[in-house]
């Protein structure tokens, strides 16, 4: 009786246009996968050294006892030397603030400020940033996580390259180093929205703010033009300031830039799961623009993508399905799909055998994301020992 009713629900003729809807989808990720091949460069080595302007280079500290000074060192060992290095302690609890002195004290390009109490409607990271953007004098200011390490001549390439092209904000992806099995599951993901979701050239050549993806770990200003789009206060309740940063710059037809920098920038990630579920369901949705109705058709795609190349394999094998032009559906659904995850495990020299856990690591996001979701609309966020409520008004249909 039950496998007679999944033969009656799993017809072809009941699935064939969901099907084809997934193909043109999972097509679109092959080939804006293969583009930005092309299109998602490096970025490129300088053989010149200038070191003209100042520099501005802006960290906010709160509890980074773990891997401050070593960020600091990083910093401090660069070829580019006209800069100066700001980082404010946002009132941490452990030993930040007296590392970041004992460096200050050793160099005299690097000042330690102290963060002032949190006013009513900003975000804690968002109020520090604005704090340390109001102390920058460099002609370029460059935000810097506290977790970050880059490579010596990265901050030479990035001035040399924003010089060169005329970008208003140039921003890198960086590699992760992650200790958890889920962060670095979430890692193969986040790569393969930005490789194979993310059209490159478009997204270079039009200045559409939601065809951008910045990344706060390393974004470079141009800081007349930060101050043009209002800096941190016009985003000072937005958790994702990085990539809204990357979208007022875009709306205010000032040029942004992305390059690869997966190799050269690294930095710590979560160090339990329960940092890791809080940091992805505070960024999530917003990061979706707060928007219902994408949330709702992008969860709907990748599930439908999990459900659809794996399912009626499932059933099959247990003998519970026997309409062999659906399983062929399914298989051509499974094998696109896979060519989408082969490009991004070649781009960034993952396992082998990442493309055959796709299923794994789109149902983790999704997890992820409902959690984002529901916490969000419903409930308070804890993130760093501080809670917030989102504010409905953001909330869209």
């Amino acid at each position: 009786m039950a496998e007679s009713l999944i033969n009656i629900i799993f017809n072809y003729n009941n699935f064939i246009y969901w099907y084809i809807s997934l193909f043109i989808i999972a097509f679109f990720t092959i080939v804006t996968g293969l583009t930005n091949f092309l299109w998602l460069k490096n970025i490129p080595s300088q053989k010149n050294n200038t070191n003209s302007k100042l520099v501005s280079i802006l960290i906010p500290a709160r509890n980074e006892e773990d891997v401050i000074e070593s960020t600091i060192k990083s910093i401090t060992n660069q070829s580019y030397q006209n800069y100066e290095l700001i980082i404010l302690d946002d009132n941490s609890s452990d030993a930040t603030k007296s590392i970041i002195q004992k460096h200050a004290k050793l160099n005299h390009k690097i000042e330690q400020i102290n963060g002032s109490p949190l006013p009513s409607g900003w975000l804690g990271k968002n109020w520090a940033c604005h704090q340390l953007s109001e102390k920058a004098k460099g002609e370029y200011i460059l935000f810097i996580d506290a977790d970050t390490n880059i490579d010596k001549f990265i901050l030479q390439d990035s001035i040399i390259a924003l010089q060169k092209e005329k970008i208003d904000l140039l921003t890198l992806v960086p590699g992760r180093d992650t200790k958890l099995i889920a962060d670095h599951a979430m890692k193969k993901i986040i790569s393969w929205f930005i490789v194979c979701w993310l059209p490159m050239k478009l997204a270079i050549n039009l200045n559409a703010p939601f065809l951008s993806a910045t990344f706060g770990q390393f974004m470079l200003f141009k800081k007349s033009s930060f101050t043009q789009i209002g800096g941190f206060v016009a985003i000072k309740d937005n958790p994702v300031d990085d990539f809204q940063l990357g979208r007022n710059i875009k709306r205010s037809l000032f040029k942004w830039m992305l390059y690869d920098a997966a190799f050269r920038i690294t930095t710590r990630t979560y160090n339990t799961n329960k940092d890791l579920i809080s940091g992805y369901s505070k960024n999530i949705f917003p990061a979706l623009g707060y928007s219902i109705s994408i949330f709702l058709i992008i969860f709907l795609i990748l599930l439908s993508f999990v459900l659809g190349s794996t399912l009626p394999i499932a059933l099959y094998f247990l003998g519970l399905l026997h309409n062999q032009e659906l399983i062929l559906l399914c298989i051509t659904l499974l094998i696109l799909l896979f060519i989408s995850w082969e490009i991004v495990t070649i781009r960034f020299k993952y396992s082998i055998f990442t493309p055959f856990s796709f299923p794994i690591l789109i149902s983790l996001v999704l997890l992820l994301a409902l959690r984002s979701f529901i916490d969000n609309v419903f409930y308070s966020l804890t993130w760093k020992g501080r809670s917030y409520k989102t504010d409905k008004k953001k909330l869209k249909i």
